[in-house]
């Protein structure tokens, strides 16, 4: 059980410590160790060389072991800069943020850890619902009244959406009603062996309500409002931090319900509300690709764009199922590059709105290189690794022609409104040349993890590990998909 010590009980030891030592530096080194073990501890085990025991509360499969990688990879670094970040002038209300802002990493670490070592939907709940309640305040980090209005939603919201997977989730006891299920706990892998015994009108209305309500904080349309206000207004650290992991820890929690429905007579039906989720997800990020203000905005609404294809390729299953496990991977990073350098960009021209900033590249080169190399990331040129994953997905969906032919024309159509808001930003001349306030721009930590994580991007496009394509087609074969 030392896996599972390193895991949850120094992230819980450190809220403790953290809350009671003031010191500020100490708060980080401390936090950073954690995220340090926590990385290692993922690594081994998604390696094989830790096999932690399991049992009615905890698993280890295939799924798990992603994720948690995901979750480790974007936790590690977002730690890394977040001292840097902290140590910026700021305004005098940002102050009381601070004093908790590694207390509430900490605790975002522990829950989103549980939830994804879950194998009791109870604990993923209550988990779930954590995470939830420890972002909030850090949404509400620079304490002005878009940070509140944006925390209250995202709060209203996700609380919200939490209760529908609530409902979902005693939906899925109700089908096993007289089964060898009936009156057990919710434990998935039980679920999964008997699932053939199941109801299939309630296991229909539980994936339902599930899908609905933790699309609020996947960020699937039509629940995506709450998240997009949320990652757009808070801190970039933290923003990189709930569109890279958060949507992950969510996603995860559909993907075990749809994972009891595979063999059943029910997998088709949640497959098509997936693939229709994904859809309208495109769709909506399409619409607003062509009228984008916000820079942030437009990356939060990239997140939509992306997570709709996840689950576009989730939905198809075979190859695209494949592409779509990469693909999470993949996103994960990106996000984390393209949100730390929007927050440069932010901190130095005061503002978010698109209108505001102008010729980047020059006046920061550092970030205007690395924001333009994101961007060429995340819209899928090769040789990173989104390129590659996306043509997993489209190669799957060959076999639906209709399909492919709505999801390439969306995805062509949102790459034109971004790129037209991007190459504004970046070459745009000023409106007033003796006016310009003056930046200045240093190499720091900030651009060495984005030069780190644009570099693991274009390895793992290039040189896909053994170890991670035989981890998801593990997942695959896990979901009865034989390749």
């Amino acid at each position: 059980m030392l896996e599972l010590f390193l895991l949850t009980a120094l992230p819980l030891l450190n809220i403790g410590l953290v809350y009671f030592l003031k010191n500020r530096k100490i708060q980080y080194s401390l936090t950073l160790f954690a995220a340090t073990v926590h990385l290692l501890c993922s690594f081994l085990i998604f390696s094989g060389f830790l096999n932690p025991s399991e049992n009615d509360f905890i698993r280890f499969d295939s799924l798990t072991k992603l994720f948690l990688m995901v979750l480790s990879n974007v936790y590690f670094w977002v730690t890394l800069v977040s001292y840097s970040y902290l140590s910026r002038p700021n305004i005098v209300k940002e102050e009381k943020s601070k004093k908790l802002y590694f207390m509430l990493l900490n605790l975002y670490l522990l829950a989103n850890t549980l939830a994804l070592i879950s194998n009791h939907l109870g604990l993923f709940w209550v988990a779930s619902e954590t995470t939830t309640l420890c972002v909030a305040p850090l949404i509400f980090y620079y304490r002005d009244e878009e940070a509140l209005e944006a925390m209250w939603k995202y709060l209203f919201l996700v609380s919200v959406g939490i209760a529908f997977a609530f409902v979902g989730f005693l939906f899925l006891t109700l089908s096993a009603n007289g089964t060898v299920l009936d009156g057990k706990q919710l434990v998935v892998t039980n679920f999964i062996l008997n699932a053939e015994v199941l109801n299939p009108i309630w296991l229909k209305a539980a994936f339902i309500f599930v899908f609905v309500g933790l699309s609020t904080k996947i960020g699937i349309a039509p629940m995506h409002p709450g998240d997009i206000d949320a990652t757009s207004n808070s801190p970039s650290p933290v923003a990189a931090l709930m569109s890279g992991s958060l949507r992950g820890t969510a996603l995860i929690g559909v993907l075990r319900v749809y994972q009891i429905m595979v063999p059943t007579e029910t997998a088709e039906f949640a497959r098509i509300i997936m693939i229709i989720g994904g859809m309208f997800s495109l769709f909506v990020a399409f619409v607003f690709m062509f009228k984008v203000t916000n820079y942030k905005r437009m990356i939060s609404y990239s997140s939509v764009e992306h997570l709709g294809l996840i689950v576009i390729g989730i939905g198809t299953g075979g190859i695209a199922f494949v592409g779509a496990m990469l693909h999470v991977v993949y996103n994960s990073i990106t996000k984390v590059v393209l949100f730390l350098n929007a927050g440069n960009i932010h901190r130095a021209y005061k503002s978010r709105e698109t209108a505001s900033v102008w010729n980047v590249l020059n006046a920061m080169p550092w970030t205007g290189w690395l924001f333009l190399t994101g961007f060429f990331a995340i819209i899928a040129m090769p040789p990173f690794g989104i390129f590659f994953s996306e043509l997993m997905i489209f190669q799957g969906l060959m076999a639906k022609p209709w399909l492919l032919a709505g999801v390439l024309f969306l995805l062509f159509f949102i790459f034109v409104g971004m790129s037209k808001t991007v190459f504004q930003m970046l070459y745009k001349a000023p409106p007033d040349i003796a006016n310009l306030p003056e930046i200045s721009e240093k190499f720091d930590i900030t651009h060495f993890a984005s030069l780190i994580l644009l570099l693991m991007l274009i390895g793992l496009g290039l040189f896909l590990p053994s170890e991670l394509y035989e981890m998801v087609t593990n997942i695959a074969l896990d979901f009865g998909i034989i390749l």
